[in-house]
């Protein structure tokens, strides 16, 4: 609009928000919020910064597709910077967006500005969560300016008490004196006089917008005298007031078209000619932008306007009241003409906005109803049935679908399995097409998946054969459903069947282009390859991926978190304690913050637990369990808090507890229940059932029953086999060589010890040797005696070289092991846990109950008189060193 002019001091204040981590330009509608960071963007541009921009709309106030947007803005301004084309997958989670933004943002040299306008219109908690951490972990060159009609709450009071707050607000952006002269001296004919002008400001309390319709009415010719005395009034009156003005000034053919083209936020020609049946679209709008008539272009190209928000409203309203029965109808040709665009999100607002809910089911059902949400638009379907009646929803299965994708999506899983039944009755008894049949089944395993449930054999082989009719370049359903398959045929045990719907599932991720989908089948044929007892090549799987992962999505990201804890299962796997325990430090907190599943969870803390048993921090494993259970209770993970059970005896019975507490231990969690899945072709959970099961064995050797364990051992070693889980045939092995010692059968001893070491030699699995140390020591000194394998014996040297390094030493119950010596020290110099965690390399929960090992040990409940009983028995000197220490 030839109407603006340059707002030189505001935009030299602007300047500011370079040295301010944010910038909050808040202010009711009309106070040229846009024009101003439109001139500001420029100005920046022409300096050489990084500025991307971004206009929110309502449905991204979802925290998903906000994150995929700002995502694509920041990629579109630098479209050469390498991998940006990738941080925007829309299947990308919030918190896995955020980490590829971050990363691509780390990688900037430049001032890089994000701003962002509407900020009004995506006001959610979620997406107020996810700006939040954008603004704390960005990179310091990064600077956020937002605009928004409300206030938001973005975390401003922290950085405001730092400094690092900026704001702009109605009395900044309100016109002066001289800026509204200036102006207005623009209409045509006799230019307004002081006095005049000096009323106008004094009417409108400078409010940009109604000035700058007051100069569109000058320029048409109104009456000027009753104009200026005419103007007054609050808000949207006079917003109203001045529109009226405007449109009366215009032709009445001209007048109908601006009427009916205020119902759309993006005027195109096309749509002008739609609505308005014209063919002269694109002259037409020259025309009103030429005639003053607040129509903004949105590009150089001017192939696309918008009408300031007021003025739209108000016409809006106008054309409502004037004609309800035209404004739906107009709303509906456009609902209709975007669907046919593919422009789902615009065709559903119209829809809406005629007021034709079969028109929105309609459309939200051809667009595919519940694809549309693992596509990033989940705001948009909840939008949309919001405004739906629930039995209009019942009687289109598409929508039902949607309906309890969107429960899942949202946590409500009660009501997602209800509903999903209900649907499954109802097919049953109808006449329902394959392909809806096909549709329900998808949606229903995805629904199992979330559930964490069980699936016999016959149902992934059904699961196989849906596959086969399902087209071939629907790669969105194919990757979602071969995925899955893979990872319960993993679950399953079923390790052979895994690999290739795993290997597919990526083909149809690198198809759909969404990297970070195509990063989680990675991580499952890596688990595949380590279960088959195939580290190396699941260490070279995963190295690959930390790569791909830490390039395009950042290192402290997710994605790159599940990665460490994989790594760290198999790094503990060599022995190489001290590489697990670093990438656990950060990445097992990371996980508990983020989404995950079972096989994730379960790599990262019992890994941990392990590495803790082996320490003597017995203290360290109890939280390391209790915190798994807390995560399976809050997340529904029923597997986990399981296998947390069994972890625990599992680690009783390694470190010679008293079998009465082994007992005890193994009856509370229902141990001989869970073990005897083992004998079901699709036990409830297989990996429970595995771990049950070598457990009591363990616990069957302890109580001197050795037979029955053996004989339980060969029915594993045979599931094993045929199973091809090489990982589960070392334990297997070691646990046979020991049974089979007890009972005096030496020979049939060292041949299943010398199996366990061809297994695990050309792999590099030493852990299990390390951990059956005492059961099988004979068995390790005459393998060595006796091998004339050059490379066996270099294996077997190594192994007994570790188990005897690694010998615990016994010490008092109540004794301080090193680490909690060293935290001691540091409380003793008047550290808080945060100091004591970063001094020591620490997490602060791991510090936090490591010291509630102390106090235990030492009997008191509070810090200072930890210090002082501590220097009182020589644990520490006067000034907190260590004794013997400077």
């Amino acid at each position: 609009m030839g109407y603006q002019i340059r707002r030189d001091a505001l935009l030299d204040r602007l300047d500011e928000a370079l040295a301010h981590r944010l910038t909050l330009v808040h202010a009711p509608a009309g106070y040229g919020k846009t024009s101003l960071l439109a001139d500001w963007r420029r100005r920046c541009e022409e300096r050489g910064h990084l500025v991307a921009w971004l206009t929110l709309e309502r449905d991204d106030a979802e925290a998903k597709r906000l994150a995929q947007y700002v995502a694509y803005s920041i990629a579109s301004v630098d479209v050469d910077a390498p991998g940006d084309g990738e941080v925007a997958s829309a299947a990308m989670p919030a918190r896995a967006a955020l980490s590829a933004i971050i990363n691509r943002l780390a990688r900037e040299q430049r001032q890089a500005v994000l701003i962002l306008d509407d900020l009004h219109r995506a006001d959610s908690a979620e997406a107020l969560d996810f700006l939040q951490s954008l603004i704390r972990l960005a990179p310091r060159n990064c600077h956020f300016v937002f605009a928004s009609r409300d206030y938001p709450r973005v975390g401003q009071a922290i950085l405001a008490a730092e400094g690092q707050l900026l704001e702009f607000t109605a009395g900044d952006l309100k016109f002066s004196t001289p800026e509204a002269e200036e102006m207005l001296a623009r209409a045509d004919g006799v230019p307004l006089d002081g006095e005049e002008v000096r009323k106008l400001v004094e009417r409108t309390e400078g409010w940009p917008i109604a000035l700058q319709l007051t100069l569109v009415s000058l320029k048409r010719g109104v009456d000027r005298r009753r104009f200026v005395g005419g103007v007054g009034g609050a808000g949207s009156d006079l917003a109203g007031y001045l529109s009226e003005q405007v449109l009366r000034s215009l032709p009445d053919d001209v007048q109908e078209v601006v009427l009916r083209t205020a119902l759309l936020d993006k005027v195109t020609s096309a749509a002008l000619n739609l609505i308005c049946d014209r063919r002269d679209g694109g002259l037409l709008l020259e025309r009103l932008e030429q005639q003053g008539v607040p129509l903004t272009p949105l590009s150089p190209a001017r192939d696309a306007y918008r009408y300031h928000q007021l003025f739209a409203e108000h016409l809006r309203a106008r054309l409502s009241s004037r004609d309800i029965v035209q404004f739906h109808d107009l709303h509906r040709r456009l609902a209709r003409w975007f669907a046919r665009q593919s422009d789902i999100a615009e065709a559903i607002s119209h829809a809406i906005d005629a007021d034709d809910g079969a028109l929105v089911a309609d459309i939200l059902e051809t667009a595919g109803g519940w694809r549309l949400i693992p596509q990033g638009h989940l705001g948009l379907v909840e939008r949309a049935l919001a405004t739906l009646d629930r039995a209009d929803v019942e009687q289109r299965p598409m929508l039902v679908l949607a309906s309890l994708y969107l429960d899942v999506k949202c946590g409500r899983m009660d009501a997602a399995r209800l509903a999903y039944d209900g649907l499954v009755m109802r097919a049953e008894q109808g006449e329902t097409p394959p392909d809806l049949w096909t549709e329900i089944r998808v949606v229903g395993d995805i629904l199992a998946e979330y559930e964490n449930q069980p699936m016999r054999l016959e149902d992934l082989l059904a699961r196989e054969a849906l596959l086969r009719t399902l087209p071939a370049d629907d790669h969105l359903i194919l990757a979602n459903v071969n995925e899955s398959l893979g990872a319960k045929y993993l679950e399953g045990g079923w390790l052979e069947r895994a690999m290739e719907p795993t290997l597919a599932a990526r083909r149809h991720y690198q198809a759909l282009a969404s990297p970070y989908s195509e990063m989680f089948t990675r991580f499952h044929e890596a688990r595949i390859r380590s279960s088959q007892g195939r580290l190396k090549d699941a260490v070279a799987v995963l190295s690959a991926a930390q790569s791909e992962v830490e390039a395009h999505f950042g290192a402290r990201s997710d994605l790159a978190a599940n990665c460490a804890a994989l790594q760290a299962e198999l790094l503990f796997e060599q022995d190489r304690t001290g590489e697990a325990e670093a990438l656990l430090e950060w990445a097992l907190p990371h996980m508990e913050q983020s989404d995950g599943w079972v096989d994730v969870y379960a790599a990262a803390y019992f890994t941990a637990a392990r590495m803790a048993a082996a320490r003597g921090d017995t203290e360290i494993v109890r939280s390391l369990l209790e915190r798994a259970r807390r995560l399976a209770y809050r997340r529904r993970l029923r597997q986990l808090d399981l296998l947390a059970g069994l972890c625990e005896l599992e680690l009783v019975l390694r470190h010679d507890a008293p079998f009465a507490a082994v007992r005890a231990l193994a009856e509370a969690i229902g141990l001989d229940a869970l073990a005897d899945g083992m004998v079901e072709e699709s036990p409830l959970y297989r990996p429970v059932a595995v771990a049950a099961a070598m457990c009591r064995i363990r616990i069957a050797l302890l109580s001197g029953a050795s037979h029955s364990a053996i004989d339980e051992l060969d029915a594993m070693r045979r599931w094993a086999r045929q199973h091809g889980a090489g990982r589960l045939l070392i334990d297997i092995d070691l646990l046979k060589a020991q049974a089979h010692g007890l009972v005096g059968e030496s020979a049939k001893a060292q041949g299943c010890f010398d199996d366990a070491v061809g297994t695990a030699m050309f792999q590099g699995i030493v852990r299990p040797f390390i951990d059956a140390r005492d059961a099988v020591s004979p068995l390790l000194d005459g393998a060595l005696a006796a091998s004339p394998d050059r490379f066996r014996a270099q294996f077997l040297k190594g192994v007994m070289r570790l188990a005897c390094t690694q010998r615990a030493p016994i010490s008092p119950p109540d004794a301080l092991n090193e680490a909690e010596t060293a935290i001691l020290q540091h409380l003793s110099r008047g550290h808080s846990n945060k100091e004591i965690a970063r001094l020591i390399g620490m997490s602060p929960d791991t510090v936090k109950y490591r010291l509630k090992a102390v106090f235990r040990k030492i009997g008191v409940s509070k810090r200072q008189d930890a210090v002082r009983i501590s220097g009182e028995r020589g644990l520490i000197d006067a000034q907190g060193a260590l004794p013997g220490q400077p």
